[in-house]
């Protein structure tokens, strides 16, 4: 079995960055910002943005087994506080997740920690814990610097 250890979902359908740029714009007023429940996306429309792209490529490769993770600069944890990078951590290791029930003999997922400038990284744990016990994630991605 070949596995490639570093995979990214860099083919999120479009509405996951749509969803993130409305956080973004409303980090002063997050009451006005999107809500989790906003984001809708299909089970179809991950197929076609994994089928299309990282397992076609998986194929082409001759990979078995992607250790897969939200995109790398999507994490961006010195935008906002805490609380934004916990809710946009949630989202993003929810959709890796996703993916992996849709393919499971291709993709096992790792998380992205919900860290954010001068906050104690304690406060990671949470995200870390309920990455493995629900999503059986076998790994992570910790920034060492995230400001």
């Amino acid at each position: 079995m070949i596995i490639d250890i570093h995979g990214h979902y860099t083919t999120a359908p479009k509405a996951l960055e749509e969803w993130r740029k409305r956080q973004i714009d409303n980090l002063s007023t997050p009451e006005l910002g999107p809500k989790p429940s906003e984001l809708k996306i299909s089970d179809d429309e991950l197929r076609d943005t994994i089928e299309s792209n990282q397992l076609r490529l998986m194929k082409q490769r001759g990979s078995d087994l992607t250790i897969f993770s939200p995109r790398a600069s999507f994490m961006a944890h010195h935008i906002g506080d805490f609380n934004t990078s916990s809710t946009w951590a949630a989202i993003c290791n929810e959709l890796c997740y996703r993916v992996s029930q849709l393919f499971p003999d291709n993709f096992i997922g790792a998380a992205m920690l919900p860290q954010s400038p001068g906050v104690d990284p304690a406060t990671s744990i949470p995200e870390l814990e309920r990455c493995i016990r629900d999503y059986g994630f076998v790994g992570i991605n910790l920034n060492p610097d995230p400001s």
